[in-house]
């Protein structure tokens, strides 16, 4: 009884002392409450160990009180990615000597942070590097700044810019219902990158629903309307250029067919209209080539588009967790197995022969997600991007360089090293199409799509998440 009304009375003690109580003064008084037999070592440890915990604790406290609230509910959160990559490309009609053959030493860094403003809002910010073109314009589909100056003109170990890669606020007036406004994370949702590169953060404005019926069925719905450029007013008396923009709309169902088998599905549609107004992007070559190509037939010139676009579509993404259960030892265990595909049409091409289909069809195995050493995840899946089938403004840059007409396969091995740490293998193996020009009755004069340009791309990353 006296061993617990001394131990009480010196945790007493202990939270009743100031902040600037000293840690040596704490450990005396423990030591010789230990020494007299009153704790055993054991007992002293733990008290140690309480009273810390609680000291920092109060600290804690201490501080947060004495700054204001929306400080308060503020998160930070970032990644840091180094990149070695290793590049092989073939020219169209080219001799050896003049095939694309480079390795390259990447870095991208980015930093976001959101704020709680209220129960109903939050503002999310982020900064990133500034992943520039050979143009040294902004890349809105990179982020990664290349060793050695990502532009000819760039002195050794120039210094990269930051930019604002996102801005925006979220409103939830309700549990099923949010709205979204500014310079986003891209709401589209895609079970492999098919028609957006991940990196591209859209603007404008955003309404999602989602309502949970049962384990079963899910529902959910996107509508978005991006901005994709502001058409300044002519002065020259020429009639004046409408802004180019976009309207999606996404519906789609998820959910669990039974305890362990999971999916999800969604049909899309985008309509882009006056894309022929305004020079959206600095679109990359096709044939590895210098200078700037079509990969569009749609585009009456190297930066203008001809037609509008509607794009009709779906996406399916069905798998099982724990698949072969306690079949495998556990340093073999699968968490994951799934399969998933992707089909679009570019309905202002009626014909059949117009190239104007986009799709993909692959499967992953592994860890949902990386959260430490052990854990890992590969992907696998082909692709084919025609040359009418979407903007070439848009897809992954590191698919044969972002363009259409291209097909091809994307292989990805993801494995964790640490807490927040993980190491990524890539392997693109990619071409362009060899066609006919149907829309023209004849053969392409665009020498770019006359015949093969295989590429080779792989990357090797170490990234950091924190």
């Amino acid at each position: 009884m006296k061993k617990i009304v001394l131990t009480l009375a010196a945790a007493t003690v202990f939270s009743w002392q100031s902040l600037s109580f000293a840690d040596s003064s704490v450990d005396a008084l423990i030591q010789k409450l230990e020494d007299k037999g009153i704790l055993t070592t054991q007992e002293a440890v733990q008290i140690k160990d309480e009273v810390s915990t609680k000291e920092q604790s109060s600290q804690e406290k201490s501080f947060k009180s004495l700054l204001p609230d929306w400080l308060n509910s503020m998160k930070f959160s970032g990644d840091f990615r180094l990149r070695d990559q290793i590049e092989r490309r073939g020219v169209v009609n080219g001799s050896a000597s003049s095939r694309l053959a480079r390795n390259r030493g990447r870095f991208r860094a980015r930093l976001n942070m959101e704020d709680q403003v209220n129960d109903k809002l939050k503002v999310i910010f982020g900064i990133a590097t500034n992943g520039e073109n050979s143009a040294g314009l902004g890349n809105p589909r990179s982020n990664n700044i290349t060793f050695g100056g990502n532009n000819t003109g760039e002195g050794s170990f120039n210094k990269p810019t930051a930019v604002i890669n996102k801005a925006y606020a979220v409103y939830t007036p309700a549990s099923y219902a949010t709205l979204m406004g500014g310079k986003m994370d891209n709401p589209i949702w895609e079970p492999a990158s098919l028609l957006w590169d991940p990196n591209i953060t859209p603007e404008g404005g955003v309404i999602q629903l989602q309502k949970k019926i049962n384990d079963l069925v899910t529902p959910f719905s996107t509508n978005a309307f991006f901005v994709l450029k502001d058409a300044s007013p002519s002065t020259s008396g020429t009639a004046p250029k409408t802004d180019p923009y976009m309207f999606v709309t996404q519906d789609g169902i998820k959910g669990n067919l039974t305890e362990k088998v999971y999916y999800k599905a969604a049909g899309t549609y985008y309509g882009v209209s006056n894309p022929s107004h305004l020079q959206l992007d600095n679109r990359p070559s096709a044939s590895g080539t210098s200078g700037t190509n079509n990969t569009n037939s749609m585009a009456t010139t190297n930066t203008l588009y001809d037609n509008n676009y509607s794009v009709l579509g779906g996406a399916v993404d069905l798998g099982i967790n724990d698949p072969l259960g306690e079949l495998l030892p556990t340093p073999l265990y699968v968490p994951q197995i799934g399969i998933f595909g992707q089909f679009f049409r570019n309905l202002d091409l009626s014909s059949s022969r117009a190239q104007a289909n986009a799709w993909q069809m692959g499967a992953y195995m592994g860890s949902s997600a990386l959260n430490g050493w052990g854990t890992w995840k590969i992907q696998s899946y082909y692709k084919v991007l025609e040359r009418n089938s979407w903007l070439d403004i848009f897809p992954d840059q590191d698919f044969y360089s972002g363009a259409t007409d291209t097909r091809g396969w994307r292989t990805e091995l993801d494995v964790g090293l640490a807490k927040n740490t993980w190491l990524t293998l890539s392997w693109y193996r990619t071409n362009v199409f060899k066609y006919y020009d149907h829309l023209n009755n004849g053969a392409t004069n665009d020498a770019a799509y006359s015949g093969s340009a295989p590429e080779n791309l792989f990357q090797i990353d170490m990234n950091f998440k924190f």
